[in-house]
């Protein structure tokens, strides 16, 4: 942007720059205004894309489900000390970490506001060498602020009728197969390959968007994207090691003694359950210093779960499809309507008992303190190498204030202490800040208000969950083990122990599972009324 300056003096600001044309005019070239910090009351609304956060969760569990492969490998190779498959594996791990990291960088929104300001001007340059042109005189400010918007998410019903059609597809595609006319089972087959690739993707990440959805609809709790995706990828990471604990520890743990059902059995119900829901508890873990109580817990919990399930999907559906449509399309119906919500469940009571422990300010000054000690230490250690970590220019360490323990502790037991205890009526034409003032000012003017200690409205049966966090995990990982064991044994004790049919074994594992998942979905529901009569 250029401005006439034939005839004023040359007061220029920093970095401006001055153009002369053929009249021998000068025009000053303005420069765009800096970057500023952004208001503190600032609120920016943002355009609802409730499909946004199923693109984002499909581009992510994609990269990080053939990196954790690459990942097994490269333990492999490192304990086998094959430098070939160490080198391999990093190299295919390198490009899917850079994906990833770049997928989920922090988003950032820029921001240019204009107010009107009679001191102003009605022209700013803006960085990108345009101009910003106002009907009236404008202040002009940039700032850039965090991508804060709310997780919108499609509606439930949508979500499970698209899941009930993709089932039906499947179906159909089951039914053409054992017609006895070799023209639509030549119907079936072509339907099928072309169709698969979108079934296992459709099928494996559509029932988590959809139980997202219905818990975030059930639970009212408004939540910014950015932690809820932060959220799902936490439970996505915590399969790395416990696949990696599945694949390579667990086997080594069980007695060579023990025969093929034993060893099976074992995997399934004791090694799967108990390192699968330490390893997604000790994911919501990690949001210890940000969940506020055991609702918010439950939800975080809640999400990991699915996160952990998007990943385990992804592998279970996409083997079935080699078992044709009848194998993929029960495995995305079981799947869809029974382990999911299971995953999800178990790890949301581990969460809240980890939601109940962050209501503990005590446990968390002191998380907070060790966090911020070893803050503090890592900026020590790096000055003390040369590196001016704090940028103050100087290498003395850490120059800010060092708080002990105790006066931590104190400080988070002080915190809210003179917040006002109950809500105060307050009248307007009084210059009184006095409360008692103020009651006896309104009971002499006739004012009057009453209200009822009235229970709210149940919908029907809440169950809680214990508040200690080894007993949640405990009951985390005895619900696990009776799915996998249960499910095991429905098949192998009818056949082997028994003396039953295959076919006779499969109608009573079905049956079983048929059973499980209502369970499972019964609980889910009750958990979910139970944690929602909470306050937040």
């Amino acid at each position: 942007m250029m401005g006439d300056l034939s005839g004023t003096g040359d007061d220029m600001a920093e970095g401006e720059r001055i153009f002369i044309d053929q009249l021998n005019r000068k025009f000053r070239i303005k420069i765009p205004v800096e970057l500023s910090d952004p208001p503190a009351d600032f609120r920016i609304a943002r355009e609802s894309k409730p499909w946004r956060i199923y693109r984002s969760m499909l581009v992510t569990v994609l990269p990080t489900f053939f990196l954790m492969y690459a990942s097994l490998f490269l333990v492999m190779g490192a304990v086998s000390l094959e430098p070939l498959v160490i080198l391999s594996s990093s190299l295919c791990s390198l490009p899917l970490l850079y994906i990833i990291f770049r997928l989920q960088r922090p988003k950032l929104v820029h921001v240019r506001l204009a107010v009107p300001d009679s001191s102003g001007d009605f022209v700013h340059p803006l960085p990108e060498g345009k101009t910003l042109r106002t009907p009236v005189k404008t202040s002009f400010s940039r700032f850039l602020v965090k991508d804060d918007s709310i997780l919108d998410m499609p509606p439930s019903k949508q979500l499970w009728a698209m899941f009930a059609f993709v089932l039906l597809i499947g179906t159909s595609i089951t039914v053409l197969l054992f017609q006895n006319s070799s023209t639509l089972q030549g119907v079936g087959v072509v339907l099928f390959i072309f169709l698969a690739i979108p079934l296992w993707l459709v099928g494996f990440s559509l029932p988590v968007l959809a139980w997202w959805g219905t818990s975030n609809s059930q639970m009212g709790i408004p939540t910014r994207r950015r932690d809820a995706e932060a959220w799902l990828i936490a439970g996505m990471a915590s399969a790395f090691p416990a696949f990696l604990f599945n694949s390579l520890v667990a086997p080594k743990m069980i007695p060579a003694s023990f025969p093929d059902w034993a060893v099976e059995l074992s995997l399934l119900a004791i090694g799967a359950p108990f390192c699968e829901e330490i390893f997604k508890a000790m994911a919501v873990a990690i949001f210890l210093p940000a969940i506020k109580g055991p609702k918010h817990g439950f939800q975080v919990g809640f999400t990991v779960g699915l996160g952990f399930a998007l990943i385990e999907n992804l592998q279970y559906i996409g083997v079935s499809l080699f078992g044709g449509p009848v194998s993929a399309t029960m495995t995305i119906l079981i799947r869809g309507i029974g382990s999911i919500p299971g995953h999800a469940v178990w790890t949301a009571i581990s969460g809240t008992a980890i939601g109940w422990l962050a209501t503990d300010k005590e446990f968390k000054a002191k998380m907070e303190w060790r966090a911020r000690n070893l803050a503090i230490s890592a900026i020590d250690v790096a000055e003390r190498m040369g590196i001016d970590t704090d940028g103050d220019g100087d290498l003395s360490g850490f120059d800010g204030r060092r708080p002990t323990l105790e006066e931590a502790i104190d400080f988070a037991n002080n915190q809210g202490e003179s917040a006002p205890k109950s809500w105060l009526i307050v009248n307007t034409d009084s210059t009184s800040d006095n409360p008692d003032e103020i009651q006896n000012s309104l009971e002499n003017s006739g004012f009057s208000l009453s209200y009822d200690k009235g229970s709210p409205e149940t919908t029907g049966i809440g169950y809680l969950t214990p508040k200690g966090v080894p007993q949640a995990i405990s009951i985390a990982i005895f619900g696990h083990s009776f799915w996998n064991g249960s499910s095991f044994l429905s098949f192998h004790a009818t056949t082997e122990w028994l003396g039953f049919s295959e076919n006779s074994g499969v109608l009573f594992m079905l049956s079983w599972i048929v059973l499980l998942i209502s369970s499972v979905v019964f609980v889910a529901r009750g958990l979910l009324k139970g944690i929602s009569s909470m306050d937040s």
